[in-house]
């Protein structure tokens, strides 16, 4: 029951995500006139020069894109992808309709800063929420996806910024006007459209460094167990020990390597001082890999929805890579 109904959520999530990402493009992209990066950069000219409603070119574009994922074997992520592609669709095509102009903010050209950093910070947060559940923003995020898979010597970096150089450059002249028959160049919408794409991966590589981020802790005590139930009250993860001799005093003592959230070293360096003989050193850790339960360390094992959700994704995770 745990594991569906954290599947559950986590679909439901991607659906919310795929539904705010559009009510961005409706609210603050469209009405002043720029594009965003990648292929919702490409979708938002051409409605703006055709006509054609970017819900339908976003399902155009990306259907085929989760196909191909899905067929190579990428199913739940082609099916995460696909989903948040069919939410985007179809709000952006109900809003549409139903074109509620009072939620729009139109910059009139004046402020126009404010409305592309806050598209580009949205769009940043829901790239972390699609890539930690599996999924993605679709477009260049799925050919990012097959590529980084089947060639990981392959660097997209160059892909990326190749596609987003091109809607920059194109959006020049797409939101450029002619006048008296001479094309007046308007420069602001490729510097809009930089600013976006700068802020989008910004914001995205701060929550993922964060997140990722550790410390290590290594403490040197003649009290280890006093210090690992300390310790482990506090972060609800125990430590590796090693034993070991003081060269100066000849005294055993215990060396404990902890991994814990960065945020709560100062906690603990704090509680290390009522230890005599006790000392410790630091040292930043820039990613940990691995699966740790905190429920069975230090608390009781209750049931929580983001725990379902995690220990579901986890589940996704390793079959994505058998």
């Amino acid at each position: 029951m745990k594991k569906v109904l954290g599947a559950v959520c986590r679909y439901l999530i991607i659906i919310l995500t795929g539904a705010m990402v559009a009510a961005t493009t409706y609210i603050l992209i469209v009405p002043n006139d720029f594009a965003p990066s990648g292929i919702t950069g490409i979708c938002v000219m051409i409605q703006y020069k055709l006509g054609i409603s970017i819900g339908w070119l976003n399902l155009a574009v990306n259907i085929p894109l989760c196909l191909v994922a899905f067929f190579i074997g990428f199913k739940q992520f082609a099916i995460k992808s696909y989903l948040f592609a069919l939410a985007y669709s179809v709000t952006y095509l109900v809003m549409q309709k139903i074109d509620p102009v009072w939620l729009q903010y139109d910059a009139n050209g004046q402020d126009t800063v404010l409305p592309v950093l806050i598209a580009g910070v949205l769009s940043g947060f829901a790239t972390v929420i699609a890539f930690e559940l599996n999924g993605s923003q679709c477009g260049t995020d799925i050919i990012s996806k097959i590529l980084s898979e089947k060639k990981p010597e392959f660097n997209f970096f160059w892909i990326s910024f190749i596609i987003n150089a091109a809607v920059a450059v194109a959006s020049l002249f797409v939101y450029s006007e002619v006048v008296d028959g001479v094309m007046q160049l308007d420069y602001k919408p490729v510097a809009l459209c930089v600013m976006y794409c700068l802020s989008d991966s910004l914001v995205a590589d701060i929550i993922f460094r964060n997140e990722r981020e550790a410390a290590q802790i290594v403490v040197i005590t003649p009290f280890p167990e006093e210090v690992l139930a300390d310790v482990t009250k506090m972060t609800h993860h125990t430590a590796t020990r090693l034993d070991g001799i003081g060269t100066y005093s000849g005294q055993s003592k215990a060396i404990l390597i902890f991994i814990v959230n960065k945020f709560q070293v100062p906690h603990i360096k704090r509680h290390l001082k009522n230890y005599e003989q006790t000392f410790c050193y630091v040292t930043p850790v820039s990613e940990t890999i691995g699966w740790f339960d905190s429920r069975k360390v230090g608390k009781a094992n209750r049931f929580s929805v983001r725990e379902a959700i995690e220990e579901s994704s986890k589940e996704d995770k390793i079959k994505f890579k058998e």
